[in-house]
């Protein structure tokens, strides 16, 4: 027997709600042709209409500010936590009920027949805290979610403040090393006529050809590290490489290393050993494994099901000479059995990946410790060798003074001021590179706190809180 359309329309009020739920507004799907047009077409200021343009020297907090707005990585890992975070709604839903829809064809033993109808509904009772406990869940890992995004515009940061330094370090370098090979000509030049005079042997030469060769490799090296520190300055931002075109790249006094005065207290340095990006995560993993351990302890209680239901029939299936519409009442009620297992394996399993949480909790700040101690010690030693190759430089630019001094007196020969000049230059060359080295040991140093110690970018102190 087919059913009723009464029953059809209990069927239809029964799923109602379900296509009445709220859908997402439907979203084309992305076309790679246009996602490449569209970055390609990206520039630095386009995501802030009141920033200046790049092109009028942007400072390292500019540059960040740009960053997070437009890199690509840092909008999914912020998609990446949103995703997680409504995962929260989902836990705090209450399970629905089953609706059971039944019919039966019964023969009675007095000789009548006739269909049984009916319906009942499964409500699932949840085992206590059963629900707070996946909420908690959901909130932790959102938790974690949002401390990946901290450490995400850490790493953008870092990346931002490495490139600018190979930039401006390769610029410095360059302009040296322009007056090196004027310097390394001048020489060479002077060679060539001493040795025609006879004034010097003819191996000289060879010995200044050689050395203007060095001079110019360094140069060419140097001019191709400041074209990848700009494209990786332009990957950080989330730009192509010639978005940055006619940009300036500044850093004033970048090799002043005397101005960096570091907070290195003990509060900050407790502050990074306990509330770090990355060890907030941590932390949170292991509140999920202690969570998910209360929730297989609590599995050794049965999840009960209660189904109440109700049927009829319309006679033929009992004998009724008054033909009435006979009524059943239902009330059933389920749950697991425990009889081969109390969820023993699955609680050691999740008693086990808590003691992992908590071993690798342990390793994570061990390898804090060793982070900060090493970068507090490398970072004076790098400084104290920037101060004597700042003297030494300086002791070569007094000599070369000196020569340039005793030439305009008729005391000296230009092949000795030129030598004099290029010590000077080669001596101001090792200068920055103590400086650049210096730079990097400070930069450890601030990776270690996971803060800018110096710099505009402590403008922004949103970023650098650490919860």
């Amino acid at each position: 027997m087919p059913l009723t359309t009464a029953r059809w329309s209990l069927v239809g009020l029964c799923a109602l709600p379900i296509g009445c739920a709220t859908a997402p507004p439907p979203a084309a799907r992305p076309d790679p042709a246009q996602i490449a047009h569209q970055f390609q077409s990206r520039r630095p200021e386009s995501a802030n209409p009141d920033a200046p343009a790049a092109a009028e020297g942007w400072d390292r907090a500019q540059w960040l500010d740009a960053a997070l707005r437009l890199n690509p990585v840092l909008a999914e890992a912020r998609a990446r936590a949103a995703a997680t975070a409504a995962a929260e709604r989902t836990a705090a839903q209450r399970p629905n009920p089953t609706l059971n829809l039944f019919d039966e064809y019964i023969t009675a033993a007095a000789g009548g027949v006739g269909w049984l109808y009916g319906l009942s509904v499964d409500f699932l009772l949840q085992r206590p805290g059963e629900r707070a406990r996946a909420r908690e869940a959901a909130a932790l890992e959102t938790q974690a979610a949002q401390s990946d995004v901290a450490e995400s515009i850490w790493t953008v940061r870092m990346q931002l403040r490495a490139a600018l330094l190979d930039a401006v370090d390769a610029q410095d370098e360059a302009a040296d090393l322009e007056r090196l090979l004027a310097d390394r000509q001048g020489l060479l030049d002077s060679a060539r006529a001493r040795a025609q005079a006879g004034e010097i042997s003819a191996l000289a030469i060879g010995r200044a050809s050689i050395e203007l060769a060095e001079a110019q490799q360094r140069r060419d090296r140097t001019l191709s590290r400041l074209l990848d520190a700009r494209g990786r300055l332009a990957a950080a931002v989330g730009v192509p490489y010639s978005a940055l075109a006619g940009a300036p790249l500044l850093w004033a006094a970048w090799s002043d290393i005397s101005a960096l005065i570091p907070d290195l207290s003990a509060d900050a340095r407790s502050e990074a050993l306990i509330a770090r990006p990355d060890l907030v995560r941590t932390l949170r993993e292991y509140d999920l494994a202690e969570n998910s351990l209360r929730s297989e302890l609590a599995r050794r209680w049965p999840a009960v099901h209660i189904e109440p239901g109700y049927a009829w029939d319309k006679g033929g299936a009992r004998e009724n000479q008054l033909n009435e519409t006979l009524h059943d009442n239902e009330l059933g009620l389920s749950l697991e059995l425990p009889l081969f297992n109390r969820d023993e394996g699955p609680i050691g399993e999740a008693a086990a990946r808590r003691t992992l949480a908590g071993r690798h909790l342990e390793a994570v700040q061990a390898d804090l410790f060793d982070q900060i101690d090493r970068a507090q010690q490398s970072w004076p030693r790098a400084r104290d060798a920037w101060q004597n190759a700042v003297a030494l430089a300086a002791a070569a630019q007094s000599q070369d003074a000196a020569e340039q001094r005793a030439l305009a007196a008729g005391a000296a020969d230009r092949t000795d001021a030129l030598a004099a000049d290029a010590a000077a230059i080669e001596a101001h060359l090792l200068a920055l590179e103590a400086a650049y080295a210096a730079q990097q040991a400070f930069g450890a140093l601030e990776s270690a706190y996971r803060r800018p110690l110096e710099g505009p970018e402590r403008e922004l102190p949103h970023l650098w809180r650490l919860e």
